[in-house]
Formats: C-alpha cells, structure tokens, sequence
C-alpha cells in the first residue's frame, strides 16, 4: 500500500504563480495531491485553479468565501 501526502496551499491573488508552482510540485513528486485553498481572489485564481484542477486530478480546490 501505498501513502500519499497531501499538500495544502492558501491562496490570495496568487494567479501568476499557482500554475508554475502545482507544475514543479506534481513533477517532483508521484504520490502528492496538492489542495489549494482560495481566499475569494479578486485576480481570477480561484477559476484558474478549478481550470488547473480539471486538467489535472491529483489537484483538488476549496473556494472560501474571505480572507
């Protein structure tokens, strides 16, 4: 059996770096999910990281409504 780590991630207006970052993490690593956690970005990371988590399935999200 196998265990996996989760890596978790808080975001705020983190747009420009969310995708480089889940890219060298997944890269790097075969048994890590990440779970990012959005703090309601005005900048657009929250969708970005539903688009990233569509396209790649050991990246999760959970949207928050505030800081």
């Amino acid at each position: 059996m196998s265990d996996k780590a989760l890596i978790i991630i808080p975001t705020y207006n983190e747009r420009d770096n969310v995708n480089p970052l889940a890219t060298q993490i997944l890269g790097s690593y075969q048994d890590v999910e990440i779970l990012f956690i959005d703090d309601n970005s005005p900048d657009g990371t929250g969708a970005l990281l539903d688009d990233l988590a569509a396209c790649a399935p050991r990246v999760h999200v959970i949207h928050r409504p505030g800081k």
